[in-house]
């Protein structure tokens, strides 16, 4: 009996040892291919690139302001910072993504946007993105950065204004049909929605009541088949809705 229980330790102790030097070489075996993967990443170098997606700069353009250049190490980029780049130098890319692909290829992929914003500056126009960032300009002297919010200076009432409404106007339900926005004076205001309706918004006083009010407004049955229309908030306790619903007939209300 006694022997049994001898020969019964002895296996269990031989299959332990093999347990270790097995455990030992898958352990090697791991460290082995993590410092060729590491080899491997370090001598591959940038040498292709593929540009997917839509947008309206050229292809080099938007190599050019990756900051990656051929021979960089491919598995080296930083892909937050190509993609902030991106963004910053062509501003009318919205979304960026970048990979890199074994063996020396980088793939970029981007999404464009339009403007949502016209904006008029002392005789300058401005094209800004939802968020108010500045896309475009149309005059040489740059006043502002294309690429950065707009930022507006402390003692320019009437711009910082126009930044003001233009946030109060994204807020509204109504803030993706708006065709015109017209705060050149601050005390005789319109807007423009769905590129029929005309609304006179008075002055800047209690602007986001006025909003508020166009935004009731706008849900007016009648104002679904006309031709045109025209609301007057100045006084939102008092707001008038007159659509065209016939060429040369109009109904007061």
């Amino acid at each position: 009996m006694k022997r049994r229980e001898d020969r019964a330790e002895k296996v269990i102790e031989i299959d332990l040892m093999k347990l270790i030097r097995a455990l030992i070489v898958l352990v090697m075996c791991v460290l082995l291919v993590i410092s060729s993967i590491s080899f491997v990443k370090g001598v591959l170098r940038v040498s292709r690139f593929e540009i997917t997606g839509d947008s309206p700069y050229e292809r080099e353009e938007i190599i050019n302001a990756s900051g990656i250049r051929p021979g960089d190490k491919l598995y080296g980029i930083d892909p937050e910072s190509v993609e902030k780049n991106i963004r910053a130098r062509c501003p009318y890319i919205q979304k960026v993504t970048v990979k890199s692909r074994f063996p020396n290829k980088v793939k970029i992929d981007v999404t464009s946007q339009t403007a949502s914003w016209y904006i008029e500056i002392e005789g300058d126009y401005y094209a800004l993105d939802a968020d108010l960032k500045v896309l475009e300009e149309t005059v040489d002297n740059k006043k502002f950065i294309v690429g950065t919010e707009l930022v507006f200076g402390d003692n320019d009432s009437e711009v910082r204004f126009a930044d003001e409404f233009m946030r109060m106007a994204k807020l509204t339900t109504f803030k993706s049909r708006l065709t015109l926005v017209d705060i050149e004076n601050r005390f005789e205001i319109y807007i423009q929605v769905d590129g029929k309706v005309n609304v006179y918004m008075g002055n800047t006083e209690n602007a986001s009541v006025k909003l508020k009010a166009v935004e009731t407004a706008l849900k007016d049955p009648r104002l679904d088949d006309c031709i045109s229309a025209e609301i007057d908030a100045s006084d939102p306790s008092a707001i008038s809705v007159r659509p065209v619903i016939d060429y040369g007939e109009d109904v007061e209300g």
